[in-house]
């Protein structure tokens, strides 16, 4: 079933009074609910149990369909509050449409009204995703720019830029995200279904990796003595490889961080060259660490009891 001329609020419309219909239509005039009549006796099978008749397949059928015309409804409800309409409107500068008023003295008053309020969402829109690092501009009629900022600590790091092009489907035109970003996952999943979601979910994505990338920067510089040789680390930082050292012991440790939105590991895998009962003991340790702090905090606790247990 597709939308008719209208747009999509006639459309839900058609789907309530569709779905209204079949709910309330079963049966015949008299027996609008398919029970059966006053003296009719209703069939039993062996068992007992009423058989099932083409009525009961019928009612069946009907609430499957009210159930799958239902389900459209909210889909396209969330579509029409979160669609780049509601996302982009405010950047519109097409002229205001027409009110309807009674006098011609009216018009100004109701211009000005309406030019307040569209100023105000505006603001409003605008100041929302800015605490989000996210800043909108509109380059052309079917052009818009969006901004990601980030940040680390409570300080701005880089900015990442998109052009999104507006026209029957949106599309990305050109950009300067990170190429390991799950760029084309994100635009399957959320462009035209939810612009709302696919900018917020770009800027998680955007500020996990600073938040990967400054913590191993503050590790190298503060626990070099810690850290034998270099880490080697993925473009995204959400695969690190790294030699803790503590005297003779040396452990090698693997993080892994899922899906690119993890800001800590998730998994953390520990070998070592000596199978001495205090080296394992300190592997446990040194996992638990890892998972449940960031890195430089980490590695003070690890420092801290590598130097006091070896």
């Amino acid at each position: 079933m597709r939308p008719e001329k209208g747009g999509m609020l006639e459309f839900l419309q058609q789907l309530d009074a569709k779905a209204t219909k079949l709910t309330s239509y079963h049966g015949d005039d008299d027996n609008p609910q398919g029970h059966p009549k006053k003296g009719q006796v209703q069939k039993q099978n062996k068992e007992g149990q009423p058989e099932r008749t083409s009525d009961d397949d019928a009612t069946a059928e009907m609430e499957t369909l009210i159930q799958n015309l239902q389900e459209k409804k909210k889909q396209l409800k969330q579509k029409l509050h979160t669609g780049p309409k509601q996302v982009f409107g405010s950047l519109d500068n097409k002229k205001l449409r027409r009110f309807k008023v009674k006098t011609e003295a009216d018009r100004p008053c109701l211009r000005r009204a309406a030019d307040y309020i569209k100023q105000r969402k505006a603001e409003l829109l605008k100041e929302a995703y800015s605490f989000a690092g996210i800043s909108m501009t509109r380059e052309s009629e079917s052009c818009v720019s969006v901004t990601w900022g980030t940040f680390y600590s409570g300080q701005y790091r880089e900015s990442y830029q998109a052009q999104i092009q507006v026209s029957h489907k949106l599309k990305i035109r050109q950009h300067t995200l990170p190429t390991f970003l799950p760029l084309e996952e994100l635009i399957s999943a959320h462009l035209n279904s939810d612009l709302k979601r696919f900018l917020w979910a770009v800027g998680d994505h955007l500020n996990a990796f600073v938040s990967r990338r400054e913590q191993l920067a503050q590790a190298k510089t503060s626990y070099s003595d810690l850290l034998q040789g270099e880490v080697e680390a993925s473009a995204g930082c959400d695969v690190l490889k790294l030699t803790l050292r503590a005297e003779e012991h040396h452990y090698h440790t693997t993080l892994t961080y899922k899906d690119g939105l993890s800001t800590r590991p998730t998994t953390v895998e520990v070998e070592d060259d000596d199978q001495s009962t205090d080296v394992e003991e300190a592997t446990p340790r040194i996992q638990e660490a890892f998972l449940s702090k960031s890195l430089p905090d980490a590695l003070t606790d690890i420092a801290t009891y590598l130097n006091r247990s070896l």
